[in-house]
């Protein structure tokens, strides 16, 4: 199973993890070993990707806006302002 159902599962019960979360979501999902792929879904925070991804129904995933944050491209580009997905890093 997918590290990411258990990432989601955590922001239910964590609030350190909660908070970590609001305070820079890219950073906590990789403390937490989330692969690339699952960083990224997680900066896009859209339910029906993620919920494809894990092959679970769409219904399951309406807490996911309870976590909402906002990024601007400064936040997670280069200086080239590259797309975040570059900037992902293992």
């Amino acid at each position: 199973m997918s590290k990411l159902l258990d990432y989601l599962n955590a922001l239910d019960t964590s609030a350190a993890l909660i908070q970590a979360h609001k305070n820079d979501a890219l950073q906590a999902a990789r403390d937490f070993g989330l692969s690339v792929d699952e960083q990224v879904l997680i900066l896009h925070q859209d339910r029906r990707e993620i919920s494809a991804f894990l092959d679970l129904p769409f219904r399951d995933f309406d807490a996911i806006d309870t976590t909402e944050t906002y990024f601007e491209s400064w936040e997670i580009a280069s200086d080239e302002q590259a797309p975040f997905e570059q900037e992902v890093i293992a």
